[in-house]
């Protein structure tokens, strides 16, 4: 069941004032679950926990917080769990007795059963937090592929958690003061990586990460890492796609399981098709399909193709039309829920195409995380970068870079000169250099680095990487999907009350694709190699025909009417981090069609939407006022 969760450990405060807090909290999260919500406080230990609820499953039984029978251990659950049936019949065979039929108090069980390697046996997406009274302990966890989000802060009242900052900031212990060293970062790469987050001293949790707080202190641990593995040399590439779509088709029917309605995004692209069809042929009737339309671009729209899946489905299909001029109206909006700066994805696109689905359905099936899994971009197959690593000097490359203007030039010039290949894929993505940065924001909110560092993928993920296309899989998997398509998807459906489900991040899924030979990924020019049996076998020729196309702004939005004159009130019109000098002199030159590129623009209009949003004429009274405007 989706929900926000929050709570408090380790604090003096008195128990009314606990109550009071989770309170603030659980109202600053009312968008995330609307139907009902649950607080519970432990007088004698100081703590607490709270949650709002979005009713999927057990609908009479499943409010939160959870409780065994005595009492002694209590959970929270923002996300599902898809395999909580065949759990709770494990459980019931060792004698575990249940109230209702919800996935919370399945993992409740769980842990008394198996203690903290609970977590291991759970799939689905999910931000979680048991408090065992008996040994006065806080758990805390996030899924694997970080599907669902969770904030942390470490206070001189005590530890906070919650599923949006903007709780912590409701509870009237945390301030929202920017973090400059995430703000560097984020301007490098488009997004903030956890564990850091926008705020000072706000944490993320890793995805796979689990946090332990009891009165002696903290400690984590990984229960899952994304790692590849040995293909194995019996299969057959035939074999592989069978398996795939057997796991597949079993990931989207359990992706299914609620007790109320479930529909699906559909763009017309191979994944969203694939789940949409899978989906109709499991649940025996009319699926509901929801389709963003781009009436002002035709060069963006799609509503062809997804018009055609849904005829195909027989679904009953609602689309929604995207303009640009909205963008000025929305992005207050969408940066209150998005929480952090995050320019990744088309965001307003995904605000108004959950707006739809909202009005319809509480949960739908997306396509998301097949590209970063099975190498749908086709900036995987550009190589040559790499390949003149070794013809160039490094130190000469990376002088070169300094004083070299055109962004293509320099940011291919930085990647030449990395003195590290997973520093090198960073720079293949980086949106500004640390010159750029230096010379956009004001003096004070200058900092040195960390820049790209915290985006590189793990040591002990490059060494299971055997080919240059797993390493780049890997740098997207635990970079972008992660921190800005998985981020900007929670955030964004559940700004309007509606749960988004995965079926292709499905762990059976992802340790499928771990372990999938290279060449069955991106292989002679095609992307996604093995898909391509499977929307064969499933999909209308004129769709199995296609090549990918990325959800995207429309090209140019940014610098021409309706936006153009937006952006130039926004950078040089408000208070914020940038260098209103510096901008009014190059603002003209971008307009012209010179550098900075789009990606580029977006990343400035969405720090300077956030900055006012949060810091700017805010502070923490009106942060706090802002928390409880829902929509």
């Amino acid at each position: 069941m989706v929900c926000g969760i929050a709570g408090i450990v380790n604090t003096q405060l008195a128990p009314e004032d606990i109550q009071a807090a989770l309170a603030r909290m659980q109202h600053a999260m009312f968008h995330r679950g609307p139907d009902e919500g649950g607080s519970r406080v432990f007088a004698n230990q100081g703590a607490g926990l709270c949650a709002r609820r979005l009713s999927i499953i057990d609908l009479e039984h499943g409010n939160q917080p959870i409780a065994n029978e005595d009492e002694t251990v209590f959970a929270v659950l923002n996300g599902e769990i898809y395999n909580h049936q065949a759990l709770r019949r494990m459980l019931l065979s060792h004698g575990h007795q249940f109230r209702g039929c919800s996935d919370t108090e399945a993992i409740l069980h769980l842990y008394e059963h198996a203690g903290i390697d609970f977590l291991d046996q759970l799939r689905g997406m999910f931000a979680l937090a048991i408090y065992d009274v008996r040994r006065q302990r806080l758990v805390i966890a996030r899924d694997g592929a970080g599907m669902k989000p969770l904030y942390v802060a470490r206070t001189p009242q005590g530890f906070l958690f919650a599923s949006e900052a903007k709780a912590l900031f409701a509870s009237g212990l945390v301030e929202p003061e920017p973090d400059l060293s995430a703000i560097d970062v984020y301007l490098a790469c488009g997004f903030v990586p956890a564990a850091m987050s926008a705020f000072r001293g706000v944490e993320k949790l890793r995805p796979g990460q689990y946090l332990l707080v009891d009165a002696s202190g903290e400690s984590s641990a990984e229960f899952w890492q994304i790692r590849y593995r040995t293909p194995d040399p019996a299969q057959t590439d035939a074999g592989y796609a069978e398996e795939l779509d057997t796991l597949l088709t079993d990931a989207v029917r359990s992706h299914l399981a609620a007790d109320v309605p479930v529909g699906a995004f559909l763009s017309g692209g191979w994944d969203s098709s694939l789940t949409a069809t899978l989906a109709a042929q499991a649940i025996g009737k009319k699926l509901q399909t929801f389709s963003v339309v781009f009436p002002d671009d035709p060069g963006a729209d799609e509503s062809r193709f997804s018009r055609l899946m849904a005829a195909h489905l027989g679904s009953d299909h609602h689309e929604i039309e995207y303009r640009s001029s909205l963008l000025p109206e929305l992005l207050p909006k969408i940066a209150r829920h998005l929480e952090e700066p995050c320019c990744g994805l088309p965001v307003g696109v995904w605000y108004v195409l959950s707006s739809l689905a909202a009005n319809y359905v509480k949960t739908t099936i997306s396509g998301e995380g097949s590209d970063e899994l099975f190498g749908g971009y086709g900036r995987f197959q550009v190589n040559y970068p790499y390949l003149m690593r070794g013809f160039v000097p490094r130190p000469l490359a990376r002088a070169m870079a300094e004083w070299c203007q055109p962004t293509r030039l320099r940011r291919g010039l930085r990647l030449l000169g990395a003195p590290e290949v997973r520093l090198a894929d960073a720079e293949f993505r980086r949106i500004l250099t640390p010159r750029d940065k230096r010379l956009l924001l004001r003096p004070e909110f200058q900092v040195d680095g960390p820049d790209l560092q915290p985006t590189l993928i793990s040591p002990q993920l490059l060494q299971s990487c055997t080919d240059r296309l797993q390493r780049r899989l890997g740098f997207d998997l635990t970079g972008r999907l992660a921190n800005s398509i998985l981020f900007t998807t929670d955030k964004m459906s559940m700004a309007h009350s509606l749960e988004v489900r995965i079926p292709f991040l499905d762990r059976s899924i992802m340790e499928f694709a771990f372990r999938l030979p290279s060449r069955l990924k991106v292989r002679d020019g095609r992307e996604k190699v093995i898909l391509r049996s499977l929307a064969q076998r499933h999909l209308p020729p004129e769709i199995a025909g296609r090549r990918k196309k990325g959800l995207a702004y429309p090209v140019g939005a940014w610098t021409r009417p309706p936006l153009d004159k937006y952006v130039r009130e926004l950078l040089l019109d408000s208070e914020g981090p940038f260098d209103r000098a510096y901008l009014e002199q190059q603002l003209p030159r971008w307009f012209a069609g010179r550098p900075p590129s789009e990606p580029q623009f977006g990343c400035l209009v969405m720090l300077q939407n956030w900055w006012t949003e949060f810091v700017g004429n805010c502070g923490r009274e009106s942060s706090i006022a802002m928390a409880g405007i829902h929509q």
